[in-house]
Protein backbone atom coordinates (compact mmCIF):
# COMPACT_ATOMS: atom_id res chain seq x y z
CA UNK A 1 0.00 0.00 0.00
CA UNK A 2 1.43 3.60 -1.33
CA UNK A 3 1.87 5.76 1.59
CA UNK A 4 0.69 9.66 0.75
CA UNK A 5 2.54 10.75 4.36
CA UNK A 6 6.02 9.99 3.22
CA UNK A 7 8.17 12.75 3.13
CA UNK A 8 9.20 13.03 -0.51
CA UNK A 9 12.44 12.72 -2.52
CA UNK A 10 12.31 16.72 -2.87
CA UNK A 11 11.71 17.42 0.80
CA UNK A 12 14.22 14.89 1.68
CA UNK A 13 16.74 16.52 -0.71
CA UNK A 14 15.85 20.08 0.80
CA UNK A 15 15.83 19.04 4.70
CA UNK A 16 19.30 17.30 4.10
CA UNK A 17 20.78 20.36 1.97
CA UNK A 18 19.41 22.67 4.57
CA UNK A 19 21.06 20.46 7.32
CA UNK A 20 24.57 20.35 5.65
CA UNK A 21 24.96 24.14 5.42
CA UNK A 22 24.81 24.18 9.65
CA UNK A 23 26.34 20.78 10.62
CA UNK A 24 27.49 17.53 8.82
CA UNK A 25 27.96 14.44 9.14
CA UNK A 26 31.87 13.91 10.12
CA UNK A 27 33.83 12.35 7.77
CA UNK A 28 30.96 10.42 5.93
CA UNK A 29 29.87 11.08 2.26
CA UNK A 30 25.93 11.53 2.23
CA UNK A 31 23.71 11.11 -0.98
CA UNK A 32 19.92 11.32 -0.99
CA UNK A 33 18.55 8.63 -3.32
CA UNK A 34 15.32 7.85 -4.52
CA UNK A 35 13.12 5.00 -3.07
CA UNK A 36 13.26 1.80 -5.83
CA UNK A 37 10.02 0.26 -4.32
CA UNK A 38 7.56 1.12 -6.84
CA UNK A 39 5.18 1.60 -3.98
CA UNK A 40 6.69 4.74 -2.41
CA UNK A 41 8.73 5.88 -5.57
CA UNK A 42 7.77 9.30 -4.51
CA UNK A 43 9.61 9.09 -1.50
CA UNK A 44 13.61 8.91 -0.57
CA UNK A 45 16.02 7.67 1.54
CA UNK A 46 19.73 9.18 2.54
CA UNK A 47 23.09 6.48 2.31
CA UNK A 48 25.50 7.20 4.31
CA UNK A 49 28.97 5.75 3.23
CA UNK A 50 31.00 5.52 6.36
CA UNK A 51 34.78 6.36 5.64
CA UNK A 52 36.47 4.48 8.90
CA UNK A 53 33.97 1.82 9.97
CA UNK A 54 33.12 -1.77 8.35
CA UNK A 55 29.41 -0.67 6.91
CA UNK A 56 27.05 1.76 4.99
CA UNK A 57 24.21 3.42 6.82
CA UNK A 58 20.69 4.11 5.46
CA UNK A 59 18.04 6.36 6.77
CA UNK A 60 14.85 5.75 5.76
CA UNK A 61 11.02 6.66 6.84
CA UNK A 62 8.39 4.60 6.76
CA UNK A 63 4.45 5.01 6.80
CA UNK A 64 4.11 5.83 10.28
CA UNK A 65 6.63 8.73 9.36
CA UNK A 66 9.16 7.22 12.04
CA UNK A 67 13.07 7.71 10.61
CA UNK A 68 15.43 4.94 11.50
CA UNK A 69 18.99 3.80 10.66
CA UNK A 70 19.93 0.45 8.90
CA UNK A 71 23.77 -0.69 9.23
CA UNK A 72 24.90 -2.85 6.05
CA UNK A 73 28.07 -4.21 6.95
CA UNK A 74 30.80 -5.07 5.15
CA UNK A 75 32.92 -8.39 5.01
CA UNK A 76 35.80 -8.96 6.43
CA UNK A 77 38.13 -7.91 9.15
CA UNK A 78 38.28 -3.94 9.95
CA UNK A 79 41.17 -3.11 12.11
CA UNK A 80 40.80 0.28 13.59
CA UNK A 81 43.36 2.40 15.28
CA UNK A 82 42.60 4.46 18.38
CA UNK A 83 42.48 7.56 15.39
CA UNK A 84 40.01 5.97 13.13
CA UNK A 85 37.71 4.62 16.19
CA UNK A 86 37.46 7.70 17.05
CA UNK A 87 36.42 8.86 13.78
CA UNK A 88 34.23 6.19 13.02
CA UNK A 89 32.26 7.29 16.64
CA UNK A 90 32.08 10.45 15.46
CA UNK A 91 30.29 9.09 11.60
CA UNK A 92 28.07 7.42 14.01
CA UNK A 93 27.19 10.55 16.14
CA UNK A 94 26.71 13.05 13.36
CA UNK A 95 25.09 10.22 11.64
CA UNK A 96 22.32 10.20 14.47
CA UNK A 97 22.45 14.19 14.65
CA UNK A 98 21.07 13.74 11.12
CA UNK A 99 18.73 11.05 11.64
CA UNK A 100 17.32 13.11 14.40
CA UNK A 101 17.12 16.27 12.35
CA UNK A 102 15.44 14.55 9.67
CA UNK A 103 12.16 13.27 12.89
CA UNK A 104 11.95 16.71 13.43
CA UNK A 105 11.62 17.67 9.86
CA UNK A 106 8.94 15.25 9.26
CA UNK A 107 7.42 15.97 12.69
CA UNK A 108 7.20 19.69 11.86
CA UNK A 109 8.49 20.55 15.40
CA UNK A 110 11.99 22.61 13.00
CA UNK A 111 11.50 24.49 10.31
CA UNK A 112 14.94 26.41 10.61
CA UNK A 113 18.96 25.56 10.58
CA UNK A 114 19.42 22.15 12.71
CA UNK A 115 21.94 24.38 15.41
CA UNK A 116 18.84 25.29 16.76
CA UNK A 117 17.65 21.25 17.53
CA UNK A 118 19.18 21.62 20.92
Amino acid sequence: MTCAARPTYTEIHEWVTEYEKHDRVAHATVHVLRQDDPEHLESGMVAIHLNHGPASISLNVDCERKWTASLSERSGEFPLSGGHLIALGEELFTTGKLCEYLQSRTDGTVNTAPAELS
